[in-house]
């Protein structure tokens, strides 16, 4: 997940993207000076005047989404996410919420969502889990919904970008979605799987030693300085079942870099064909899914902030505060991890 996605630089253009089949998201061409708020009373499509937006705008094949799916409250929650578009191209996401309960309404997205997690600004690319009208353009160099066997093995997703994160709980993250059909209006049901990795964290983010499933071995870079990742990444695991079931919402699989490799600041590119192949293999493994690079399509590749309450509590209400600022996001195929330009 290497497309140039989140604070971007401008090494992430036209030029780069022409000479390799790389997908650019950040820096954005278009939308400088413009900003789009999201709130407890707009969680999914920014406030506008007196309503809410269906989505959050289109920026080329990018898409910015608020996501605030698990903010409480209403229009009584004060404070906003903005997200913000600079001359250059880059993104600030700004978080400054003096109060962030969980939201368990009848009518929220989950109302019993067992999680300290209240929402996940992102730079989507690909489709809308449940809102696939509101999608943003694909490229034809990642054309989504993509089976997993025609995914090259050299998918690299890159990113620049810096974080402050103050009163918070949080995790800087990939969100992929995994569907077990072609379908172009995918939606979470059993069999649905999310692979989420995490190149920074505070340790309150961390999940409970009993979803901890194995690691990895999935290579990265860090300002162009190369990590082979041999057991760099633990894997954790929720809701996944035997023989390609999961609950009927769809499972979660956690790739998480090891807590002496994060980073709050720099360029950060992973091998995301390492990590859905290593998501195959512990499927496979220790669940007993079988052909599954046959079998499930990739729907959708963000990149995001996840933030809740200091407290890391499900049932905490204090403040959120938080600074990502995203020069570039590119995702490519034909790259190393060591290439720091998209």
């Amino acid at each position: 997940m290497a497309s140039c996605f989140v604070t971007f630089v401008a090494s992430c253009g036209t030029k780069a993207e022409s000479a390799r089949p790389t997908v650019t998201l950040l820096p954005a061409a278009t939308a400088p000076g413009q900003a789009w708020s999201w709130t407890a009373a707009c969680p999914f499509g920014p406030s506008a005047s007196r309503s809410c937006r269906k989505a959050g705008p289109d920026l080329g094949s990018a898409q910015l989404a608020g996501d605030e799916w698990n903010l409480g409250g209403g229009p009584t929650t004060a404070g906003s996410v903005r997200m913000s578009v600079d001359a250059a191209g880059a993104l600030a996401v700004r978080g400054d919420l003096p109060n962030a309960p969980p939201c368990t309404q009848s009518t929220c997205l989950a109302p019993s969502a067992y999680t300290w997690v209240r929402g996940y600004p992102s730079v989507l690319y690909g489709i809308n889990q449940c809102n696939a009208h509101t999608s943003p353009p694909v490229s034809r160099h990642v054309p989504l919904p993509l089976r997993l066997s025609a995914i090259p093995s050299d998918l690299v997703g890159t990113t620049s970008y810096s974080s402050q994160t103050a009163h918070i709980t949080y995790d800087i993250a990939y969100d992929m979605w995994l569907n077990n059909s072609a379908t172009r209006k995918p939606c979470q049901t059993d069999g649905t799987v999310e692979v989420m990795v995490w190149t920074d964290y505070d340790q309150r983010a961390l999940l409970p030693p009993s979803l901890e499933v194995g690691t990895a071995d999935v290579p990265f870079a860090v300002d162009g300085v190369t990590h082979r990742g041999m057991g760099s990444w633990t894997i954790y695991a929720s809701n996944i079942h035997q023989g390609g079931q999961t609950v009927p919402w769809g499972g979660t699989l956690w790739f998480v870099l090891d807590h002496a490799d994060v980073v709050s600041r720099g360029t950060v590119s992973v091998d995301l064909s390492a990590v859905l192949s290593a998501a195959g293999s512990l499927l496979q493994d220790n669940y007993g899914w079988s052909d599954f690079r046959q079998h499930y399509w990739l729907d959708t590749i963000p990149f995001g902030l996840e933030y809740g309450p200091q407290s890391g509590t499900l049932t905490g209400a204090g403040p959120s505060r938080f600074s990502l600022d995203l020069s570039s996001y590119c995702l490519g195929t034909g790259l190393r991890v060591s290439d720091t330009a998209c």
